[in-house]
């Protein structure tokens, strides 16, 4: 097989990998916004429950529903920081793609 024909192959691979990889860009783009909303969601849910608690009559049962809101924030906002780290590793590995194809371009 000719030099052409290795870059040739290779420059397919490639390309096919990096519409791999913008497809599950894609998908988890739609998964970071969607979790985006949640956390926002229980920021308000959070924000509604501190402010009764101050006007509850039944403080304990106010304090314990802003304490499960707390904690279902803190689980919202973990998946939300898990699926940021998943979309820069998708982003870095398109950057490398790119960067591959660009250097067979030059070759």
């Amino acid at each position: 097989m000719s030099d052409i024909e290795q870059i040739s192959d290779k420059m397919a691979e490639l390309q096919k990998l990096r519409v791999a990889v913008v497809g599950l860009l894609c998908q988890e783009n739609c998964k970071l916004l969607s979790k985006r909303q949640r956390v926002a969601g229980k920021e308000i849910e959070v924000m509604c429950a501190e402010r009764d608690l101050t006007g509850s009559a039944d403080q304990t049962a106010a304090q314990a529903a802003l304490d499960q809101l707390y904690l279902e924030q803190s689980v919202a906002q973990q998946a939300l920081t898990d699926t940021e780290h998943e979309t820069e590793k998708l982003e870095a590995l398109l950057a490398r793609i790119a960067t591959d194809i660009s250097a067979l371009c030059q070759s």
